[in-house]
């Protein structure tokens, strides 16, 4: 019937038999549909053409025709017929080869120049034939109108599904459904107290991040149901990073069903393809939002909670936005927002912990660039004050608070060690039903499923060694001597806040708890910086601070051990300039200067710098010392402070005076080693460090 237009030249080219199903969940059920694409190849060599010319293109199985994009061998065709080595582009349905009308236009155009054939289950159709052209283009319009009709008809049915809350892509951890459009919580006691977990935990810690390490150290084990399983069939595993912050930002955890938190938009790539991708969306946007929808583990007001540490914890949001608590020395660092320009201030510790805004220059183009800057430890020291004034009187209760809090803590944990035994004992008792009741016909069979018992009792020995472990290092409950010693902090609050041992980050926590920000700005007057504090509890209270510290004087035996270290490596007015920085005053309270330092060394007969005796003998500054080791002058005060390199320095805050030999140390090379290597902990933990609760 068609042999009028297959041309002897068409046959000697190859015939494309193009197979493509819309997504994979079609790849998988309609099988049936698969097959009979397949068996276009049949009817394509009933046409004339031989076998050796004929190319079957699967690849693109599983993708939507609405798009070019991602579709490798609807690019070989269109190739071919530019080659002019196509003869015959064949599919069950020409939809299979496009349905954007453009897309479908462009390849006819094509066809008909290049002298190609279609073909469909039906007909033959010759591009170059006005008819056939008419209804290809007829043809075209209707598989996207198709399409579109399909698509908004599936879309509209899952909106009422929705407007309904029983429109379900998954459940999360701690999630079932066991009857129809019913979600609720997993029956299994086991499973609610380790999501249980999760919350509380998250409560003490200061981020998701932290939380992740917590549960990890623990051991801890998340409860999940893998996709297609049946609900009673937990699988118990490490949780991940992602996995953590997802369950604390989902509103399903507090009782509520949202839907269109991602929503799915088009865009055209650099090839001008159309691509879909989805992106989050604001809360406002959410297109179904239902309340008490089924069942909560956590209030409304704890997730939005969940939500709002989360996002103060997101560095990167700009000036104005809170920080989270680091393990800087800064107690007020994201805390305090500048008065005049209302951008948060940064911190240095080039010389000291230093507080600054930089805002004036990003708000307005005036100059200097900075609005003002006044020492860290000096406002630290005001606001701690006041701070211990407010909660001294609760210390005692804090006590009780921490000794009740290690033995519930100690509790949960056990359980949910003893929780997994259980599931393991389950397991185990499982496989060996599995194991036993199949016939010993079946060889086979029964090794793998008596290899999967054997793993099984594997398990449950290990769950056993875990909660023996754990018993045995980890106190019922506190002793008598920790007792006292938390009774004793409580007390002495003051001492154990300022103590270096007490833990920065968990000060930091304590002072987010309790104030909500700062605002600065600075008396030029009276020269006096101006908090004005904003308590969580919404009241507010302004404390001024003089803007430098107390000047000190240092005993004669202390100076002269400062000039004899420090003019090792520098000239008078250098020292001078050191001695004011840190606030040291001459024996009569004044300044120093290069002369007053000349007259105090030659009084104490103290030898004055020379650079050929500096030379000689090896003294190094801390930057010259960053140069040598190719660090930075930071890294080197840390491996300094951390007693890794040996140095000479007076008291803290005083430059280091270092000797080249010393640079050679192999525990030097081992740190420089690492530094260079961008290790995340270059230097090795401080073992004093501890907290105020575990």
């Amino acid at each position: 019937m068609y042999q009028d237009r297959i041309q002897t030249w068409h046959l000697e080219r190859t015939a494309f038999v193009y197979l493509r199903q819309s997504s994979p969940t079609q790849v998988k059920n309609n099988v049936e549909g698969g097959e009979r694409q397949r068996r276009m190849y049949d009817h394509v060599v009933k046409l004339g053409w031989p076998s050796s010319q004929i190319q079957m293109l699967g690849n693109d199985t599983g993708r939507t025709g609405s798009s070019l994009h991602g579709r490798d061998d609807y690019r070989i065709i269109v190739e071919a017929i530019t080659n002019q080595t196509a003869g015959l582009v064949a599919a069950r349905e020409l939809s299979r080869l496009a349905r954007e009308n453009q897309d479908w236009s462009q390849l006819i155009r094509l066809c008909r120049y290049q002298n190609v054939l279609l073909c469909d289950e039906n007909r033959v159709y010759n591009a170059a034939d006005p008819q056939d052209r008419v209804v290809l283009g007829i043809q075209g319009a209707f598989n996207e109108f198709e399409l579109a009709m399909i698509t908004n008809r599936m879309n509209e049915c899952r909106r009422q599904k929705a407007e309904r809350g029983e429109l379900y892509e998954g459940f999360p951890p701690g999630y079932i459904c066991r009857h129809a459009n019913l979600q609720e919580k997993h029956p299994d006691e086991r499973v609610q107290r380790a999501i249980n977990k999760v919350f509380s935990q998250f409560d003490r810690l200061p981020s998701a991040y932290a939380l992740y390490r917590h549960l990890v150290k623990e051991d801890f084990q998340l409860p999940i149901i893998v996709k297609g399983n049946d609900w009673r069939d937990v699988q118990w595993t490490t949780p991940s990073y992602d996995q953590l912050l997802g369950m604390l930002q989902n509103p399903s955890y507090a009782g509520i069903y949202v839907r269109g938190r991602k929503k799915t938009f088009t865009e055209l790539d650099e090839q001008g393809n159309a691509v879909k991708r989805e992106r989050r969306v604001p809360r406002e946007e959410w297109e179904f939002y239902i309340e008490a929808h089924h069942e909560a583990y956590i209030s409304k007001s704890t997730w939005e909670g969940n939500l709002q540490k989360i996002e103060s914890n997101s560095h990167g949001k700009g000036t104005t936005h809170r920080r989270s608590a680091g393990h800087g020395l800064s107690l007020l660092a994201g805390l305090l927002r500048c008065r005049r320009c209302g951008h948060r201030l940064y911190v240095s510790y080039s010389r000291g912990v230093r507080y600054g805004c930089r805002g004036g220059k990003l708000q307005r183009d005036s100059d200097p660039p900075r609005c003002y800057s006044f020492s860290g430890s000096h406002a630290d020291r005001y606001i701690s004050d006041i701070l211990l004034s407010v909660v001294r009187p609760a210390g005692i209760e804090a006590a009780e608070l921490a000794a009740q809090q290690l033995a519930a803590d100690h509790a949960r944990r056990r359980q949910l060690i003893a929780d997994q035994l259980e599931a393991c004992r389950e397991a185990e008792s499982r496989a060996a039903r599995e194991y036993k009741t199949t016939d010993e016909t079946y060889i086979t069979v029964r090794g793998k499923l008596a290899a999967e018992w054997d793993a099984a009792l594997q398990g449950v020995h290990a769950q056993q060694h875990r909660l023996e472990e754990f018993d045995r290092q980890t106190p019922r409950q506190p002793i008598d001597l920790e007792r006292e010693q938390l009774f004793t902090m409580g007390a002495e609050l003051e001492r154990v806040w300022f103590a270096a041992e007490t833990d920065m980050v968990l000060k930091k926590q304590i002072v987010r708890t309790l104030i909500e920000e700062i605002m600065v700005d600075v008396d030029e007057d009276d020269d006096t910086i101006v908090f004005w504090i904003h308590w969580s509890g919404g009241h507010h209270t302004e404390l001024r601070v003089p803007r430098r510290g107390p000047r000190r004087r240092m005993a004669v035996k202390n100076l002269k051990e400062v000039f004899a270290t420090l003019l090792k490596v520098m000239h008078d007015e250098s020292l001078s300039h050191v001695l004011n920085r840190e606030g040291i005053t001459t024996l009569q309270g004044k300044n120093w200067t290069a002369s007053r330092v000349s007259c105090f060394r030659r009084q104490h007969k103290i030898a004055a710098y020379r650079l050929d005796e500096k030379l000689s003998s090896g003294w190094l500054t801390q930057a010259e010392t960053a140069t040598r080791l190719e660090i930075s002058p930071m890294s080197v005060s840390r491996m300094v402070k951390a007693g890794i390199l040996p140095a000479e320095q007076c008291r803290a805050g005083l430059p280091s005076v270092i000797h080249e030999p010393d640079l050679h140390l192999s525990e030097v090379q081992r740190a420089v080693h690492q530094l260079k290597a961008n290790k995340k902990r270059p230097l090795p933990a401080d073992p004093n460090q501890l907290s105020l609760f575990k």
